[in-house]
C-alpha cells in the first residue's frame, strides 16, 4: 500500500512476478517456438526416379516393381536432381540412388518382370513324333521362365521337325527339344550345284548319309563313282570350291 492507501501498486508487482506459462517457459528456454527442422526426402519422388530409370532400359511390356524404400524418409531431402543406375542381372537388378546435394546414397531392388511371345505346345508331344502347325501356338509368358535358354517366336520354325524328348501341352518348345526335319534321305539320288570361279555345275549325285539344312553329308557321283562332302542348304544340296 503506497502512503495514500493505493494497493494497485502491489497487484502490478505481482502480476510482474507470476507471468503465465508460455512466458514463463520461454525466459526459461524450454521452449523453442515452431520447429525448423531440415524436410526429408520424398518417396514418393525417390520411387519415381528409380522407376523411370528402370523402364528406360527395360523392353517394351516389362512389368518394373520396387522393393523397400523407406530409408528415404530418414534422408534429408535433395536440392538436386536424384542420379539412378542400374545393375546386376534381369530379372532381379539394383538401383543406386545417388542425391548430389545433400550428399547421400540409397540402394533400392528392382525386378524387372519381362515377358515374350513365345512357341508353347498345345498337344502333348512324344519323342520321335513330327510336330505339325496345329502342335504349336504362340503365348506371351514372363521371360523369368525360360531365361537363358533358346527358344522359338514363330511355329514355323520348327514345323516338320521331330521331337527330341516328350512335352506336355502348353510346354515352352525349346531349341534343343526338338530336331529340324530331314531335308535329304539317306539313298535319295539330288542334284547338287558346283560353284567354282564364278561358274556353276549341276551334278547328280546319291546321298550316302540323311541331312538336315546345315549338316554337311557325303554323297557319291553317279558318273565316276567318287565321293564328296556336300552342304545340305534351305536352297538345295551345294558345294563351294572357291
Amino acid at each position: 500500500m503506497d502512503p495514500a492507501g493505493n494497493t494497485s501498486g502491489f497487484r502490478e508487482c505481482r502480476r510482474m512476478k507470476t507471468p503465465g506459462w508460455p512466458l514463463a517457459l520461454l525466459l526459461a528456454g524450454g521452449w523453442a517456438g515452431p520447429s525448423l527442422a531440415a524436410p526429408m526426402q520424398s518417396q514418393k519422388a525417390l520411387a519415381r526416379a528409380v522407376r523411370m530409370a528402370a523402364l528406360n532400359l527395360a523392353p517394351p511390356g516389362a512389368k518394373i516393381s520396387l522393393g523397400p524404400i523407406s530409408a528415404a524418409a530418414a534422408m534429408p531431402a535433395c536440392t538436386l536432381p536424384l542420379a539412378v543406375t542400374l545393375s546386376g542381372m534381369a530379372p532381379y537388378e539394383q538401383a543406386h540412388v545417388q542425391c548430389p546435394a545433400p550428399d547421400w546414397t540409397l540402394y533400392v531392388t528392382v525386378t524387372v518382370a519381362q515377358s515374350e511371345a513365345v512357341v508353347v505346345t498345345t498337344l502333348p508331344l512324344t519323342a520321335g513324333q513330327t510336330i505339325t502347325p496345329a502342335d504349336l501356338t504362340v503365348k506371351t509368358l514372363p521371360v523369368a521362365e525360360f531365361a537363358g535358354r533358346q527358344v522359338f517366336t514363330d511355329p514355323a520354325q520348327i514345323d516338320g521337325a521331330s521331337a527330341v524328348m516328350s512335352m506336355s501341352a502348353g510346354m515352352v518348345v525349346m531349341q534343343n527339344a526338338v530336331q529340324a526335319p530331314l531335308v535329304v534321305q539317306s539313298g535319295q539320288i539330288v542334284t547338287v550345284h558346283v560353284y567354282s570361279g564364278g561358274v556353276m555345275l549341276a551334278v547328280d549325285a546319291t546321298a550316302d548319309q540323311p541331312g538336315r539344312i546345315g549338316d554337311t553329308i557325303l554323297l557319291t557321283n553317279q558318273g565316276s563313282g567318287r565321293r564328296f562332302a556336300a552342304q545340305v542348304t534351305a536352297q538345295g544340296v551345294e558345294l563351294r570350291l572357291n
